[in-house]
């Protein structure tokens, strides 16, 4: 793109900002180059890595990075293990939610992910043996 920087192409903002912190986002530096990595499903859910990472997280996303590391919103750094988007965002989500605002924003995201219906048909299921 015409007056970007490499480093502006490489990163995926976050899509909510906080006010906990002088910095209102994490960041998450990945290895992973390819953006379309990041469109796969959040476990059984409809929200895609990526969503889930921006938006429920307060982050941005910095791809083609030297290693996988993730910049809290204090800025500690965090060395992130995981090889693949998949993996990579479960760290992550596991990480943030051990962190002390993180707890609260890994709660609200869990209890926005669960489905009437699901939960429903788990009971229907006990019924059943």
């Amino acid at each position: 793109m015409v007056g970007q920087s490499k480093e502006q192409e490489n990163e995926l903002t976050a899509l909510r900002l906080s006010d906990n912190f002088s910095k209102p986002y994490r960041v998450l530096k990945t290895t992973i180059s390819d953006q379309s990595l990041f469109q796969q499903y959040y476990n059984d859910t409809n929200l895609t890595l990526e969503y889930v990472i921006r938006y429920h997280f307060y982050t941005s996303i910095h791809l083609n990075s030297e290693k996988n590391q993730l910049i809290s919103m204090d800025d500690t750094k965090f060395n992130l293990s995981s090889k693949n988007a998949i993996d990579l965002t479960d760290e992550f989500v596991s990480l943030v939610g051990k962190m002390y605002f993180g707890k609260k924003e890994f709660k609200e995201f869990v209890n926005s992910i669960k489905k009437p219906s699901a939960i429903r048909q788990e009971g229907t299921n006990d019924f059943n043996k």
